[in-house]
């Protein structure tokens, strides 16, 4: 703000001076206006000045005085016409002696003033004579005493019209001094100017400059925290990638071993224990969850999964979820579902139930009494596309509008108190906000505190067509072989156990380079595959079999990976996985896997 704030004032000092020079310029130009003017008046003074207008009248009256003289003495007759010659040339100059502007002055003053009266009445008496029909010698010789009488008074007048010139000139003389003066100042001052613009351009340069110097520097420090800011970005997501991993991995145990625990004989208070147990588990799973999704939409690398699935048996998934859930805490709940819903769609079924499961859990979480009820409908968008429609409600707490307005923010909790019943992160409703909008669609909300709340789930997808053929019976997985690639003892266990149970024989690898052995010396229907493990990770055994030449590159490979973060299902398909399953693995859908990957004609099939 301050560099601004300077640029404005140089800025603004600038538009004064170059203002402050315009004046002055414009004044310069003012006097030399009037110095041209003075000039030519001047010039013209040269052609017909007033000294020059004074000497011819008093030229011709001497002229005239001397022909009168001549007349009056002389032997000859009377020469009336050389006589009015005379007269007449003298009335000329005494006309322009009156009219001319340049005598303006010169008649006004006190010699002229006091003798023209005076020769106007010689020039009457002078006028009468010449109109008599014969001259008279004797009124000559008047005419010649008068006008020689008066010749003093006119040669007085040409003097004080020397005078008079002579003070105009000095005048003049002044007038161009103080001119010369004025244009002597404006040119110091706009020479002051221009160097005040000079030296206030060079300072706005200078500190241009060293803004500039400290806009590089910040710029560079800026460039260096940003390169830091990736590298603990980075870090970051190492480091999640890695905890992913490694508490995935764990989870992926406990939870296997208490699902194969409570299957066993067990009395109805382990029963109980091993749902707590199991509750507990799925908690720190979710919360688990939760985090690593967060971090992804951070990242921006939060993208969907597209895939066809059964939209009605979805739906049934859910309500078999979350109806038992109402149910333990006496609430009533129903699910009233369009007649119209597709059979198919094309979305991440994954992602639209983890939006669906939230919304559904936190009616559920936030309702001590009464009833959660969810109506799911569909509206047309085009020909190709649906917005499914979940409106959520619940006879719960409700919100006020400070709850409402910061319901989807991170971390924002409800009820924040340190005493606070109900628990949770605050992510839930910002990721599943997030999601919801990269499937076109939003969450709303409607709440009054103490008086429940609705939830409307609007999200835009796809139509999908149906699969060619539908798999009636699933193949017997009874006798196949699979190589289960992994380096953790338990989860090794888990899944020993598991395939086990399937009827499958299993052999097992602590690392890919042992598996790419195994596959080239022994046959094998399947490979369940880990991916971080020593020696040489899964991916990269992945494309080794892959590159072999035998039938066995053919093998179907399910990568099996506790890394759900920096696209493992994608880096999985680029190596040549068949498909991809994350920890914790469950029983029912890594026997769905298997089935799908071994119930087809050929092995080439799953490629």
């Amino acid at each position: 703000m301050s560099g601004v704030a300077s640029n404005r004032r140089s800025l603004l000092w600038l538009v004064l001076v170059t203002v402050a020079m315009a004046v002055a310029m414009a004044a310069l130009l003012i006097y030399e206006l009037a110095q041209q003017r003075a000039i030519e008046l001047r010039t013209g003074l040269g052609t017909d000045s007033v000294t020059a207008i004074a000497y011819q009248f008093e030229r011709e009256y001497s002229r005239l005085q001397h022909t009168l003289e001549l007349q009056s003495v002389s032997d000859q007759p009377l020469d009336k016409d050389r006589l009015s010659l005379r007269f007449d040339i003298f009335l000329s100059r005494l006309e322009l002696l009156h009219n001319s502007p340049t005598t303006a002055d010169l008649v006004d003053g006190p010699e002229f003033s006091q003798t023209l009266p005076k020769i106007s009445a010689l020039s009457e008496q002078m006028e009468r004579l010449l109109a008599a029909p014969r001259l008279n010698r004797a009124e000559v010789q008047r005419m010649h005493v008068l006008f020689a009488a008066l010749a003093p008074d006119v040669q007085a007048m040409g003097h004080a019209a020397d005078s008079v010139v002579a003070r105009t000139v000095e005048q003049q003389k002044h007038t161009m001094r103080d001119q010369n003066t004025q244009i002597v100042r404006l040119t110091v001052a706009q020479l002051l100017l221009l160097l005040m613009a000079a030296f206030a351009l060079y300072v706005r340069h200078q500190r241009q400059t060293q803004e500039r110097r400290a806009l590089e520097l910040l710029t560079d420090e800026l460039r260096e925290a940003r390169s830091v800011a990736e590298a603990a970005n980075r870090g970051k997501s190492q480091f999640l990638t890695n905890m992913s991993h490694e508490l995935r991995t764990p989870f992926n145990g406990l939870l296997g071993m208490l699902h194969l625990l409570e299957e066993s004989q067990v009395s109805p208070q382990q029963i109980d224990y091993l749902n707590t147990a199991k509750t507990s588990a799925q908690h720190l799973l979710a919360l688990l969850n939760d985090i690593l999704d967060v971090s992804t939409l951070d990242s921006g690398h939060m993208t969907l999964k597209p895939e066809r699935f059964n939209f009605p048996a979805f739906v049934r998934e859910i309500q078999m979820l979350m109806a038992p859930r109402a149910l333990e805490k006496g609430l009533s709940f129903a699910m009233r579902v369009d007649e119209s819903l597709p059979q198919w769609l094309h979305a991440d079924a994954a992602r639209v139930r983890q939006i669906l499961v939230n919304i559904i859990h936190n009616a559920i979480k936030f309702t001590e009494a009464g009833a959660v009820t969810v109506d799911l409908a569909v509206q047309a968008v085009t020909p190709q596309r649906l917005e499914i429609v979940c409106a959520v409600r619940d006879t719960g707490i409700g919100m006020d509008a400070q709850v409402l307005a910061h319901l989807f923010q991170r971390f924002y909790q409800v009820d924040g108190s340190s005493t606070r019943r109900f628990g949770g992160t605050g992510l839930g409703l910002e990721i599943s906000q997030s999601l919801a909008h990269m499937m076109g669609g939003e969450i709303t909300v409607q709440s009054e505190a103490g008086a429940g709340s609705c939830f409307t789930v609007r999200l835009q997808l796809p139509l999908a067509t149906p699969p060619a053929t539908v798999r009636v019976e699933a193949p017997s997985l009874e006798g196949k072989r699979i190589l289960v690639v992994e380096d953790h003892p338990i989860n090794q266990k888990l899944i020993a156990t598991l395939l086990a149970r399937m009827g499958c024989e299993v052999v097992l690898a602590e690392n890919g380079q042992i598996a790419l052995e195994q596959v080239q010396s022994a046959r094998f229907d399947a490979v369940l595959m880990d991916v971080n493990m020593p020696v040489m990770d899964g991916l990269t055994a992945t494309r080794r079999i892959r590159a072999l030449a035998g039938p066995e590159r053919l093998l179907p490979i399910v990568v099996v990976t506790a890394d759900v973060m920096n696209d493992a299902q994608g880096n999985a398909q680029a190596a040549g996985a068949s498909d991809f399953m994350s920890k914790p693995v469950h029983f029912d859908q890594l026997r769905e896997k298997l089935h799908d990957l071994l119930g087809t004609a050929s092995p080439a099939a799953t490629l």
